[in-house]
């Protein structure tokens, strides 16, 4: 950029770049960032811009405004907080390399989150099935040690000694013991049925 020969005056500066097409104004921030501005690492994401004077903090304010980018200001800064908001500055100076590792952040952390997210979901699931299991079992002994294992239908009684040999199976699990002839679901009612005809006599 020419315009401006061995002048430091702000004046002069503020003038300048107001004439200055958009591109221009980009490389006049881009500056301004590597005389005074601050990125931190993650995962607080904060940049922000530093200024000796006021006046100095408000044109460059005024700069960030027309490239739509949300921002707040204190007595002699500006803040920029939240990865988009970060990655957009970024990337209108141009400063490809630290853009794309935000984006390789962002999705390392997404997958981080998702993994954590299933999980959980996972062990609630789990902890779920073996309070289950647990209760079927405790009935089931009980139904067992008063004989009356030998006097039921013969597909329940056939579940029941199937819940008994794999105490803490999923069902999924058990259906394939049967090899094909319960499926999940039938293992499922069976259990139930069990549980609501002999729950009441253990």
């Amino acid at each position: 950029m020419t315009g401006i020969k061995n002048s430091y005056n702000f004046d002069d500066i503020k003038q300048w770049v107001k004439r200055r097409t958009l591109e221009e104004k980009k490389s006049f921030l881009r500056g301004v960032f590597l005389g005074c501005g601050i990125l931190s690492n993650p995962p607080n994401y904060h940049l922000e811009f530093r200024f000796e004077k006021k006046p100095e903090q408000q044109f460059v304010s005024s700069i960030i405004r027309e490239f739509d980018i949300k921002y707040s200001t204190g007595d002699s800064h500006i803040y920029v907080k939240g990865r988009e908001n970060i990655k957009a500055v970024l990337h209108l100076m141009g400063s490809v390399e630290v853009y794309l590792t935000l984006e390789e952040d962002a999705v390392i952390k997404e997958m981080t989150n998702t993994a954590n997210r299933e999980a959980n979901f996972e062990f609630a699931n789990l902890k779920r099935q073996t309070a289950s299991a647990t209760e079927q079992l405790k009935i089931l002994e009980k139904i067992k040690a008063n004989g009356l294992l030998e006097k039921m239908r013969e597909d329940l009684r056939e579940v029941a000694e199937l819940r008994l040999s794999y105490p803490y199976l999923s069902l999924n699990a058990l259906s394939e013991k049967t090899k094909g002839k319960y499926s999940k679901q039938s293992i499922y009612y069976r259990l139930k049925k069990i549980m609501r005809l002999y729950g009441e006599q253990e």
